[in-house]
């Protein structure tokens, strides 16, 4: 994706909207596509891990996206 494909994408959400990437590792790849998911903050997560986490992959209970 482009600078310019990611302006005009951006440009229509809210500006107050979180922006985040998914990553693993190391390594740099291209953005590929932009999706809304909710996600919550993940306060414990191990080293290696996101921040955040969709609430699939957490089996916790009592967290808000």
């Amino acid at each position: 994706m482009t600078a310019d494909e990611l302006i005009k994408q951006l440009q229509k959400l809210p500006p107050e909207t979180p922006v985040l990437v998914e990553g693993y590792e190391t390594g740099i790849n291209d953005v590929v596509e932009l999706k809304s998911v909710d996600v919550f903050r993940f306060h414990k997560a191990a080293e290696g891990d996101g921040e955040y986490q969709t609430p699939s992959n957490f089996s916790g209970s009592g967290s808000q996206p």
